[in-house]
């Protein structure tokens, strides 16, 4: 029964009790004022949470306001780009998301979105609702620091989060982040109220949300230990098997998956993250995101003959790392101490985020007074300070050290870093604490230790890595990116020279300056940014089948044979090789060599299945007269992408000239719903309508059919 109800009834009672000539006017007097003192004592108990919630959401509704016109805002890239196709992929009945190729993102947070997206969310709106999930999480950050430290450590903490940068900017992002700190946080609490308030249920909880947290990262696979350490070392031995039960509930289903979709437990991405992590070429991070770097680590295992399945990939990547570090030691043992120093450097490393932008776009980035620079050497401190007290804090321990070894085991960058810095704040926070209670003590000798600590960790923060040489996101490229997409040419063709102003040998950038010449129809120069590409980078494949393709347009046959030859002999992925033959397919029908278009488009659609692939392998099967073969591949196409309105008027012709009038019909409405202004599919309307004896309908179609080809709107 709530506290306020106790009071009410306990007045009740006692004002009854008593000889009063107007109880009941004075009850409700009293009880009035006794509730509403109730109340202002509640609110007095949690006004730091209201203040904190409220601040947090302010500051995060502020930042989307200030980027709502900027660039990425409308626009998905990379892992948002994925995860949003993930939850697209939901909706539509992939229920396993077994027909994506790589999988490389745990199912959590992919079906958050699709929740969101049945909610009728759009972008907007999925921020708006992280913005709020990241408010939440600096109050259950504060939470846990009143578990943990006296006052005010744990309201400074929260000040910090709350105004602490990365945490805004990534809560404006549709990537797990927010989703990994909030569920971390949860867990934490969850752990400590198996302390408080040991009982079953509490460790299932416990459980279950680690099983949770690993289906939206799998790196928090390291957290598993510490979970069964702090329940062994605080708790009853005996609540171990409910904690297990909890987490294999949720877990199992998450592993039953992996190994129907990937021949393995565990998302094979962890072995290509650790190949990234551990090579001769590796620097700490994931440097490898796009690119010509991107193709050469994923072709290896292909080169290999190690790709038929992505489990294969998994253990080429596994063996390949591991040989490394077996190999070559010394080299190996630096390449963990440069990740050690990424792990507590300044420098913001960016990957699937271009933080550059956002802080030349946001006013709040400079409010970051207490950034990673900052926050990191405080709570080294704090860490090595409070050490005595480590059975104490282990909970809090464990976590940082969990992630500080999945940073050394894979890459280090600012987004893979990030669900430590809440940990890392309490202690920072406990830092200053400790040394405003020296400094108010007049203690000068443990301020001047203090201080010297402190020192040393900025110097740790500060130096030893060139911020230059980490940053691999290629701002000005990325953005000449989402310009391509966006169709904006102009505006990406600015984009990729000021790129090249940065570096004027970025094979990278001159491919994709090839593709915004040939967008404009400017193929001379198009063919010029290609072959600099290709002669920066003789293995760049994107350059040489564009290229190729180029060519084949300007029917210069024989160079864009052999191009397309080159690729298809040079590299092995099932994309590169369906896009080698569709092109290769094209130019046979260029040349009217039907039956190698035939083989070059079926080779295609046997590399990867297209609704592309089959409606050129059905155009193929039209010029030898293959009827019903042409009929199955366009079946095929609509299949596929059932908005491939060319496929259905096709399919409505075919059934229409064998008098399969109710399939046609069916097809031609669609494709008409499709594209209504489409001449021919009209015409054909009007004569299965003649066919089956309606001909007002018919008239109507051929009229439409004739004003549409007059005025010339049919393609």
């Amino acid at each position: 029964m709530p506290l306020e109800t106790h009071i009410k009834h306990w007045l009740r009672d006692e004002i009854y009790s008593l000889q009063y000539p107007n109880k009941a006017n004075f009850f409700a007097t009293v009880e009035k004022q006794a509730l509403t003192a109730c109340v202002l004592s509640m609110f007095a108990n949690n006004r730091h949470v209201v203040a904190l919630f409220l601040l947090a959401l302010i500051l995060r509704l502020a930042y989307l306001v200030e980027i709502r016109d900027t660039l990425y805002f409308h626009t998905l890239i990379l892992d948002a780009e994925e995860y949003d196709y993930l939850a697209q992929a939901l909706i539509e009945g992939d229920g396993w998301l077994a027909t994506h190729g790589t999988y490389v993102h745990g199912p959590l947070y992919p079906a958050l979105l699709a929740l969101l997206k049945l909610g009728g969310a759009e972008l907007v709106a999925t921020r708006l609702f992280q913005a709020v999930l990241g408010a939440l999480s600096c109050v259950l950050l504060y939470a846990i620091g009143r578990r943990f430290f006296p006052a005010p450590t744990p309201l400074l903490t929260g000040l910090i989060a709350v105004g602490y940068w990365p945490f805004i900017l990534y809560n404006g992002e549709l990537l797990a982040t927010t989703l990994t700190i909030f569920i971390e946080l949860l867990l934490v609490l969850q752990l400590v109220r198996c302390v408080d308030r040991s009982s079953y249920w509490s460790a299932a909880g416990a459980g279950a949300l680690l099983g949770l947290l690993i289906e939206t990262r799998s790196n928090t696979l390291l957290l598993v230990p510490v979970a069964l350490w702090w329940l062994c070392h605080r708790t009853r031995t005996r609540l171990l098997v409910p904690f297990c039960l909890g987490l294999c509930a949720v877990l199992t289903p998450f592993l039953v998956h992996n190994y129907l979709v990937q021949g393995t437990p565990l998302p094979f991405q962890g072995a290509w993250s650790f190949y990234m992590g551990n090579n001769p070429a590796a620097d700490g991070t994931p440097y490898a995101r796009q690119g010509i770097d991107w193709q050469r680590l994923e072709i290896l295992p292909y080169e290999a003959d190690m790709a038929a399945l992505p489990a294969d990939r998994g253990r080429f990547y596994l063996s390949e790392g591991l040989d490394f570090i077996v190999d070559q030691p010394l080299s190996y043992l630096h390449l963990l101490y440069r990740k050690f120093r990424l792990f507590w450097h300044a420098f913001e490393i960016p990957v699937s985020v271009d933080i550059h932008f956002y802080e030349a776009h946001s006013l709040l980035s400079y409010l970051n007074v207490f950034g990673f620079g900052v926050v990191a050497p405080l709570a080294l401190v704090g860490l090595v300070w409070n050490w005595h007290r480590w059975r104490q804090y282990g909970l809090l321990y464990g976590f940082g050290l969990s992630y500080l070894v999945s940073g050394l085991l894979f890459t280090v960058c600012a987004r893979y870093r990030l669900p430590v810095v809440p940990f890392l704040m309490l202690f920072a926070a406990e830092a200053v604490r400790q040394g405003a209670l020296s400094l108010k003590g007049h203690q000068w000798r443990r301020s001047a230790i203090l201080a010297l600590a402190l020192g040393a960790a900025f110097a740790l923060g500060h130096t030893g890595i060139d911020p230059a040489q980490v940053d691999h996101l290629r701002s000005a490229w990325l953005q000449g990116q989402v310009h391509m997409r966006n169709q904006a040419y102009d505006r990406a063709e600015k984009a990729y020279l000021q790129a090249l102003q940065t570096d004027p040998d970025d094979v990278d950038v001159y491919s994709s300056l090839g593709a915004v010449y040939e967008a404009e129809r400017r193929p001379r120069e198009a063919e010029t940014a290609y072959r600099r590409a290709l002669a920066l980078a003789s293995d760049h494949t994107r350059s040489r089948l564009n290229l190729g393709n180029l060519l084949r347009g300007e029917q210069r046959f024989d160079e864009a044979k052999a191009l397309l030859l080159e690729t298809l002999a040079n590299d092995p992925r099932p994309a590169i090789q369906y896009e080698g033959h569709y092109y290769l397919g094209y130019l046979h029908l260029d040349q009217r060599d039907y039956l190698r278009a035939y083989d070059s488009f079926t080779t295609a659609v046997e590399a990867e299945q297209r609704a592309e692939g089959f409606y050129a392998l059905a155009n193929a099967c039209h010029q030898l007269g293959y009827q019903d073969e042409q009929i199955r591949h366009l079946r095929q196409t609509v299949d596929i992408d059932p908005e491939f309105a060319a496929a259905h008027r096709n399919l409505g012709a075919l059934y229409l000239q064998r008098g399969e009038h109710f399939l046609a019909e069916e097809a031609l409405r669609r494709a008409l719903k499709l594209e209504p202004d489409v001449a021919i599919a009209h015409y054909n309307l009007g004569v299965l309508y003649m066919r089956t004896g309606r001909r007002e309908l018919a008239q109507t179609a051929f009229k439409t059919a004739e004003r549409l080809h007059r005025e010339g709107t049919s393609p």
